[in-house]
């Protein structure tokens, strides 16, 4: 998979590259991020580090945040608190600590900026380091806030922001980290209840999970399970997984979406018993 990877898509640290792929114009910088740290945990380091390099480019010099889509403008890139979190991961995953540590920068300082626990939270800076405080939103998984306490939200963010924290607590052991991962808790209690019962949630249950193994605090644990039961749920007893809410049968549902949702699923299941100790 990893050689398909490299022949079919990867140009100059790039995945992004093929002119009709229309996944790539969302979150591309949260793919490269995503890949790099899974070709580094295969082994696959030559092309790891050759996104990494290009990661890296894309952070912010100040705030430490990863914009969403590569080789644009400095002056007109956006920032996200979901890209920068798979920066953190990956980044930590290749030992770059000092770098994870700038993107961990970013998600902090939108925490601190916004201590709210209900109403509206922001996800996104512009160049010049500023809360792009507006509602937009990009396909089904880019969005630009949540509106913490109102339902049909997409919460993903939050568990993504709890896994980077609790990551970089236990790489660094510094307070801050575990502090800003109680901060985006915080949110995530005050969400509307239909957080238990969304499809993307299954990065809230890994949050949740990554929060319990680096602080050892029982209530991740509960947390987490309570928002995973509702995925063994709704998993087929052939174990695929359907995009509930988004399509509306397994025989509907295409190929590639029924391995991206299935697959994603299984690592998480993976990460939760390693994390919660089951």
């Amino acid at each position: 998979m990893a050689q398909f990877v490299q022949r079919t898509f990867l140009k100059d640290g790039d995945i992004n590259t093929l002119p009709d792929d229309p996944t790539a114009k969302g979150l591309a910088n949260y793919r490269n991020a995503w890949i790099a740290r899974g070709l580094h945990v295969l082994g696959r380091y030559d092309m790891a580090a050759e996104i990494a390099r290009l990661v890296e480019s894309q952070m912010h010099p100040v705030t430490g945040g990863l914009a969403t889509l590569p080789h644009q403008p400095v002056d007109q890139r956006v920032y996200c608190l979901g890209s920068t979190g798979s920066a953190v991961l990956a980044l930590l995953a290749m030992g770059r600590v000092e770098a994870a540590r700038r993107g961990g920068g970013f998600i902090a300082g939108l925490l601190q900026d916004q201590p709210v626990t209900k109403g509206k939270f922001y996800l996104l800076r512009d160049a010049g380091g500023e809360i792009l405080r507006e509602d937009r939103k990009t396909g089904l998984a880019m969005v630009s806030s949540i509106d913490i306490g109102t339902p049909g939200q997409v919460y993903w963010y939050l568990g993504m922001a709890m896994n980077a924290c609790a990551s970089l607590y236990l790489a660094t052991g510094e307070p801050r980290w575990r502090e800003a991962g109680y901060q985006a808790y915080a949110l995530f209690r005050n969400c509307a209840d239909d957080i238990y019962e969304i499809i993307s949630n299954g990065k809230v249950a890994w949050g949740l999970g990554w929060m319990h193994r680096a602080t050892g605090d029982a209530q991740f644990a509960r947390a987490a399970q309570d928002v995973w039961a509702w995925h063994c749920d709704i998993q087929a007893s052939d174990g695929r997984w359907l995009r509930v809410g988004q399509i509306d049968s397994l025989d509907e549902q295409p190929l590639h979406i029924t391995l991206d949702t299935t697959l994603e699923r299984a690592f998480y299941m993976f990460e939760l018993s390693r994390t919660l100790d089951i």
